[in-house]
């Protein structure tokens, strides 16, 4: 049989994994802590023993997303190899993690064009390690400010990856394609590789 202690992690998680799903889908507004504990199947009482708020149950997701976002592109940094396959694997775990935290840009969006005065503060601290990162990273190819600055590669190069999951579902009736499927996103992972090599080699080559 489950211990208790296992048992309060189990509603824990399931409250993490509902109110995950329900926040991407219908934004933080529009989700209340019934809904999370339906789907949850869980008592409401027992959402609110683990999150005093609503609103802390949300920052716990965001945070939550941050730090897995963090490590996912620093650990494809770590490993060895020259600033041009370094990179692919950056951009390779950037589509990776979205794949698996489908909800993530949504969210991201939401808060980002409402300006929600509670989580707005929330997502500008938990780009900052991702900016710092990318800032070291960029920082041998690119100039201190103006268009070749790090702050327009990371940001070129994170809007095509987030635009191709925010977008596609629109687009895929036009082009007849189905943007999720294993052979789009590969097809996608190649583009991105190359959309590295063109910037890198644009960067490399002196004005």
């Amino acid at each position: 049989p489950s211990s208790p202690l296992s048992t309060m992690a189990d509603g824990r998680r399931r409250i993490l994994d509902a109110a995950r799903t329900l926040f991407g889908r219908h934004g933080f507004d529009r989700t209340t802590v019934r809904d999370i504990a339906e789907v949850a199947d869980v008592d409401k009482a027992l959402v609110f023993y683990h999150f005093d708020t609503k609103e802390e149950l949300f920052t716990t997701i965001l945070q939550e997303y941050f730090d897995a976002h963090h490590d996912a592109l620093h650990h494809a940094w770590q490993a060895s190899g020259s600033l041009r396959e370094r990179l692919h694997r950056v951009v390779d775990a950037y589509v990776d993690f979205i794949v698996e935290h489908h909800a993530w840009p949504r969210l991201i969006q939401q808060i980002s064009s409402t300006r929600h005065s509670t989580f707005f503060p929330v997502v500008q601290q938990g780009f900052v390690p991702v900016i710092r990162w990318a800032e070291a990273a960029l920082a041998e190819v690119t100039d201190d400010s103006g268009p070749r600055s790090a702050y327009h590669v990371y940001q070129t190069m994170a809007g095509a990856i987030v635009h191709h999951f925010t977008h596609a579902p629109i687009f895929a009736a036009i082009w007849d394609e189905t943007p999720f499927s294993s052979h789009h996103l590969e097809e996608r992972r190649a583009h991105l590789h190359w959309l590295v090599d063109t910037l890198l080699d644009a960067l490399q080559t002196p004005q």
